[in-house]
């Protein structure tokens, strides 16, 4: 374990921080908080008049949403109005505008135009603050994983006059964690007590779930137990954090050992930890200790979320309730449930396997009406179904509409649908909508429908043409795909179409490997090679694949053509 005595004993002499907001995220993912850009004291430069003080707060409201939200463009577009305006007035934006250039910059990794806007601030006569530093550090931690130069970062601050806070240290430990530096972590919680400065939670639940993402769960909940010993007591994220590690192991009686330990010492469960239980007891197949959890939840008296709802009408269509599941989607807004589009979609794919197209056309009916938009996934669903109640001429029209959101996925299953219908020529005509009017790519199940259907209307050659396609506009080998196609190949006998699409594998760059060797060989056995009368043809196909003094390699794939 890398905490020691003279750690928790350092505790003793240190004062109690204050609680932050940041510890009360519900998100087990989220670790620290971002380093917080807050108000500053003005740079040493002339004060800007009221006017453009007012400017600059607006452009600042302006700037961070916009960040948030990753438009990256429109906030740089932004702060070069605000330089143009307070450049005739003689003085530069303030610290707190660049700040938040700074780390719109940084979340969105673009490195070399947040060092720049730095070295800009500086250029200008803008002394930086904590923030401005923290921002950097979290830039060479968490984005580019230049340590060294976070560790610059932090030595820089002392000749500006500052001093690393907690901020400044739990970002580099997130950092160093995320990297899998889990002693290099430790050694910055010794640097952090050396300095005066009191880890915190959001200091040592990066650590948590280090120690979780490597399989040391028991190291973990040792932690847990030591923050409780050093008076800095886990928060509900520390807890999320080993509750999804016992889960992801399905050690689920820990689970419930971890939850009646959260509510022992006075902490509340949240509905998001309630979400990883659940989520994980219906993945493992357990809907119906999932459906007691949300009983559990309820009558806690905590508010279910979209993603709670999406869990338990899986585990509704999971155990046959659908009538139950389609009534909780109907009744959502009287039962305060938050029905989103992912939750109704949820249930409509269970009743589109089930072959229950109506009922899919029902929910997709309610949804419009309160206003919920379907995605393309919904409209994926709605068209499958149609799909399976055989009525492709609706489901064709429904594509061909031009509001109609449709995608590769789309296209799939039409293409698929008229194939398996014994309908090639519409099948073709799809493609060609697809490709030439939608301007749509396909993708590899596209090629390997296309592949398929062509191989059993004995278009061989069309179909080695697609596949050579693919592999000049994939650039990826696929195996269904090559599996698809030497199956239709060797059913015919069609070995020279089988040595051009050896010939076209390696041309395009991609090593012919032993598993490929094996799938053809396989496909061929399969289909009568094995029959003594056609034995003579196997060692004759084996040697034009492999070609005179050629070997076969370990799979993998050049990097461009002609490897």
């Amino acid at each position: 374990m890398g905490y020691s005595s003279a750690a928790a004993a350092a505790f003793a002499v240190l004062p109690v921080p204050s609680p932050s907001s940041s510890d009360d995220s519900d998100d087990a993912n989220t670790l620290p908080t971002n380093p917080i850009v807050e108000p500053e004291v003005a740079s040493p430069h002339q004060t800007p008049p009221p006017k453009l003080q007012q400017l600059e707060r607006g452009c600042n409201l302006a700037m961070t949403p916009l960040g948030r939200a990753g438009d990256v463009d429109q906030v740089v577009h932004l702060f070069s109005d605000l330089m143009l305006s307070t450049s005739s007035a003689g003085v530069p934006p303030s610290v707190l505008c660049y700040n938040t250039l700074l780390n719109a910059l940084v979340e969105a990794g673009r490195a070399v135009e947040a060092r720049s806007v730095f070295d800009g601030m500086l250029a200008a006569g803008v002394a930086p603050n904590a923030s401005s530093f923290n921002i950097l550090v979290k830039l060479y931690a968490w984005r580019t994983a230049d340590f060294h130069l976070a560790y610059d970062q932090i030595h820089a601050m002392r000749r500006h006059g500052l001093l690393p806070d907690v901020g400044t240290f739990s970002t580099l430990v997130t950092g160093l964690c995320r990297a899998g530096k889990l002693d290099e972590a430790w050694g910055v919680l010794d640097w952090m007590l050396q300095e005066g400065c009191r880890p915190m939670v959001h200091t040592y639940t990066p650590i948590v779930q280090g120690y979780c993402r490597q399989g040391q769960i028991e190291e973990a909940t040792n932690l847990i137990g030591f923050m409780e010993e050093a008076g800095c007591p886990p928060n509900a994220v520390t807890y999320n954090v080993l509750i999804r590690a016992l889960c992801d192991d399905a050690r689920f009686a820990e689970v419930e050992q971890v939850l009646a330990e959260i509510e022992t010492k006075g902490h509340e469960l949240s509905t998001v930890t309630y979400n990883i239980y659940m989520d994980a007891l219906g993945k493992k197949g357990m809907a119906k200790e999932a459906l007691k959890q949300f009983e559990a939840l309820q009558c806690k008296g905590l508010h279910p979320t979209a993603f709670t709802l999406s869990i338990i009408l899986n585990c509704l269509c999971c155990t046959s309730r659908f009538s139950q599941a389609i009534s909780i989607l109907e009744r959502s807004t009287d039962l305060n449930f938050c029905a989103a589009v992912v939750a109704y979609n949820t249930v409509m794919s269970r009743l589109c396997d089930m072959g229950r197209w109506p009922a899919v056309l029902e929910l997709l009916a309610d949804m419009i009406k309160k206003c919920i938009v379907p995605n393309t996934r919904t409209l994926n669903i709605f068209i499958h179904s149609l799909c399976i109640a055989d009525k492709l001429s609706v489901a064709k029209k429904l594509v061909y509409n031009q509001g109609f959101p449709a995608n590769a996925v789309t296209y799939n299953t039409l293409i698929h649908s008229f194939y398996l219908r014994g309908e090639a020529y519409e099948a073709d005509n799809m493609f060609a909508y697809m490709t030439e009017v939608a301007n749509i790519a396909p993708d590899e199940v596209t090629y390997t429908i296309m592949v398929d259907g062509l191989c059993r209307q004995g278009k061989f050659d069309k179909a080695t043409d697609f596949f050579k396609e693919s592999l000049r506009n994939r650039l990826r080998l696929s195996k269904d795909l090559l599996t698809a196609l030497l199956n239709g190949l060797a059913r015919s006998d069609r070995n020279t179409n089988i040595l051009v699409v050896f010939q076209e594998i390696e041309r395009q760059g991609f090593v012919r490997c032993y598993l490929i060797f094996g799938d053809t060989v396989r496909s061929i056995c399969q289909v009568g090679f094995r029959q003594h009368t056609k034995m003579y043809g196997l060692p004759f196909l084996l040697e034009g694949m492999l070609g005179p003094g050629k070997e076969v390699y370990p799979a993998h794939k050049g990097q461009g053509k002609g490897k």
